[in-house]
C-alpha cells in the first residue's frame, strides 16, 4: 500500500511540482528579502538612499540661549544630513500632522519650546516623534534612524549626558488594545480571504454528486455561479462573527463604521470564493487542491504583509488592496469613497477569477 501510493504521487505531475515549488519560494523570498536589506541604495548627488524616510520637522522653540548657533536649527540640520532621513520644515504640529494623515511624510517630529535652554541647563529635552499607526514596518525603524543622528549631534558638540530624549507618539491609532488592533486589522483580511479560498478549493474536484447534477438540466454555468456564491456567504457571515470577536474581545473601536468594515470583508469574501472555485477547476484530486492551498496560503503571507516590495502585485492581489482599504478605514477613518479605484479593481479580478473558472470547468469531462 505504501508502494502504490508513492506511485500515485508520483503520476500527479502537479502535486509533484508544488512540492517543490513552495520550498523555493519561501526560500527565494527569504534569499531576496536579505540581500536587499545589505545592498546600498544612494540614488543622487544628494546621497540620500532610495527607501530614505520623509520626516516632517515643526521647530517650536524660538529661544536663545546657546552662545552662537540655533540649536533647534542646528538639531533639524543633522537631520537632514541623515542619509536615512528626507526632511520637510512645517510652521506648526497641525500642518504635519495634515501631511501624515496625507501620507506626504511618513513621520513628523516636534522640537518642543525650550530644547536650547534645556540642553544647555544639562536636562533632557524630549523630542517627539508622531508616526502613523498604520505604518506599521516603521514604527521599528524610525527610532534607530533618529537616535543615530542625535548621537552625531551630541558628539560633535561634545554632549554625553543624555541631553535628547526620544518618545515616539502613534497617530490615527484607534481605541482599545494597540497590539490588538495593529495585528487584527491584517488578521480580518487575510482570515476571510484564506479561509473561503481554501474551503471554495474543495468546492468542485471529487464532488461525485455534482456529477450526476449535471446530467439535469443544470449548466456548468450556474454550478460555478452557485458554487462561488455560497463560499462568498460563508465569508459574509464569518467575517461579521470575527468583526463582533475583535471589537468585543479586545474593546477596539475603529475610527469608522461596522459597514465600512463589513464592505470590505466581503469584497475578500468574494474574491477568495473566485480564487477557491477557480483552484478546484483547475486541479484534478483533492492532493492537488490541497497544495494548490498551501502555495496560496505561504504566497498571501509572503507577498500579502506589506513589508516587502512587491510592486505590481499591490496593485492587484485582493489581499493587499484589502489590507490597505481596512488599515485606512479603520485606522484613519477615511471614507469607502476614497477607495473607488481598487474597489474596482477588486470586482475586475473577482469577474476574471470566475470567468477563467467557467471556461476551465467547460472543458473538463470527469471531476476526479
Amino acid at each position: 500500500m505504501f508502494v502504490k501510493e508513492l506511485k500515485l504521487i508520483q503520476k500527479d505531475k502537479f502535486a509533484l511540482l508544488l512540492v517543490f515549488a513552495l520550498p523555493l519560494m519561501i526560500m527565494g523570498t527569504m534569499y531576496f528579502a536579505i540581500n536587499q536589506n545589505t545592498i546600498g541604495k544612494a540614488v543622487d548627488s544628494t546621497g540620500k538612499n532610495e527607501d530614505a524616510i520623509v520626516v516632517g520637522v515643526v521647530d517650536s522653540d524660538p529661544t536663545d540661549t546657546f552662545p552662537g548657533q540655533d540649536l533647534s536649527e542646528n538639531f533639524t540640520w543633522y537631520l537632514s544630513k541623515s542619509p536615512d532621513l528626507i526632511v520637510l520644515l512645517y510652521e506648526n504640529e497641525e500642518d504635519a500632522l495634515e501631511a501624515l494623515y496625507q501620507n506626504i511624510v511618513q513621520a513628523y517630529c516636534v522640537i518642543p519650546y525650550g530644547f536650547e535652554g534645556n540642553i544647555t541647563g544639562d536636562i533632557p529635552a524630549i523630542v517627539d516623534i508622531h508616526i502613523s499607526s498604520t505604518d506599521f514596518a516603521l514604527q521599528g525603524t524610525i527610532y534607530g534612524i533618529f537616535s543615530d543622528a542625535v548621537n552625531e549631534f551630541r558628539y560633535d558638540h561634545g554632549w554625553v549626558k543624555g541631553e535628547i530624549a526620544i518618545e515616539r507618539i502613534r497617530e490615527f491609532a484607534p481605541q482599545g488594545n494597540q497590539a490588538a488592533a495593529s495585528f487584527g486589522v491584517f488578521m480580518l483580511v487575510f482570515s476571510v480571504f484564506i479561509a473561503v479560498s481554501a474551503t471554495a478549493a474543495q468546492a468542485i474536484v471529487g464532488d461525485i454528486p455534482l456529477n450526476r447534477m449535471l446530467l439535469t438540466p443544470a449548466t456548468k454555468f450556474e454550478t460555478v455561479i452557485a458554487k462561488t456564491l455560497a463560499y462568498f456567504f460563508i465569508g459574509v457571515v464569518q467575517g461579521f462573527f470575527l468583526l463582533l470577536l475583535w471589537m468585543g474581545l479586545f474593546q477596539i473601536v475603529p475610527n469608522t463604521d461596522l459597514l465600512t468594515l463589513n464592505i470590505i470583508l466581503w469584497l475578500m469574501s468574494i474574491s477568495g470564493s473566485a480564487l477557491g472555485v477557480l483552484i478546484s477547476t483547475v486541479v484534478t484530486t483533492r492532493l492537488q487542491a490541497n497544495q494548490s492551498f498551501l502555495f496560496l496560503l505561504f504566497g498571501s503571507m509572503i507577498f500579502g504583509t506589506g513589508y516587502m516590495d512587491v510592486g505590481v502585485v499591490d496593485e492587484v492581489y485582493p489581499l493587499n488592496l484589502g489590507r490597505i482599504m481596512m488599515v485606512d478605514t479603520a485606522f484613519k477613518g477615511i471614507p469607502l469613497v476614497e477607495f473607488t479605484g481598487e474597489i474596482m479593481t477588486l470586482g475586475v479580478v473577482s469577474l476574471v477569477l470566475f470567468l477563467l473558472a467557467w471556461m476551465i470547468f467547460v472543458k473538463r469531462t470527469t471531476l476526479a
